[in-house]
């Protein structure tokens, strides 16, 4: 995988050094390249499974090579508003821990192999690093660290970031890539699984 998030990460480098529109949908095809280019085949990935425990809920991409333990993708691309107002940031960084709360479910309950691919540009990852908002560790986590979330992390949060992750939980969350990228963007991948 270290060689598919490498390259994942100098593809998703030059689409914003060019400027190119992108969606989150954009950056999810760019890792599926990726991993085309790498030699997964493509009748091994499925985009938006259904998730295994989540009534109505998918999973972004699913990797099942023959027999082996499967691996599974939640992305998220924080971008910048058009009409320049501020992000409700509180409210998304709610939401990115609901996506490491479903891929936690995903490990638990069928054992997969399980990333959180999350880009965002200046202003949320700005809010992830300040000390003050208590998601530095999570942010700021380099490449082969671990942090574990327990129970308490979520108590002391605002009342809109618990409404948005879908209940509180436990994880083992490890840093697997972090860069800079163009456009002011940065890109983080966690690989989560229970403790």
């Amino acid at each position: 995988m270290k060689t598919i998030f490498t390259q994942f990460a100098d593809l998703l480098d030059i689409r914003f050094r060019k400027k190119v529109f992108t969606s989150e949908d954009a950056i999810r095809y760019t890792m599926f390249a990726s991993m085309l280019n790498q030699g997964i085949p493509p009748d091994c990935l499925s985009l938006e499974q259904p998730h295994p425990t989540l009534h109505s809920a998918e999973i972004d991409t699913w990797l099942q090579i023959d027999d082996e333990k499967p691996i599974v993708f939640e992305f998220k691309y924080d971008r910048d508003i058009p009409s320049g107002k501020n992000q409700p940031k509180t409210q998304k960084a709610g939401k990115v821990f609901n996506d490491l709360y479903r891929l936690l479910l995903v490990n638990a309950n069928v054992g997969a192999t399980c990333y959180f691919v999350y880009v965002t540009t200046k202003e949320m990852a700005v809010y992830f690093a300040n000390p003050s908002n208590g998601h530095n560790a999570f942010f700021d986590l380099p490449p082969g660290k671990f942090i574990e979330i327990q129970s308490d992390y979520f108590s002391s949060k605002p009342l809109t970031f618990r409404k948005n992750i879908g209940g509180k939980f436990e994880a083992r969350i490890k840093g697997v890539l972090s860069r800079s990228l163009a456009a002011n963007h940065s890109l983080r991948i966690y690989e989560v699984e229970s403790v």
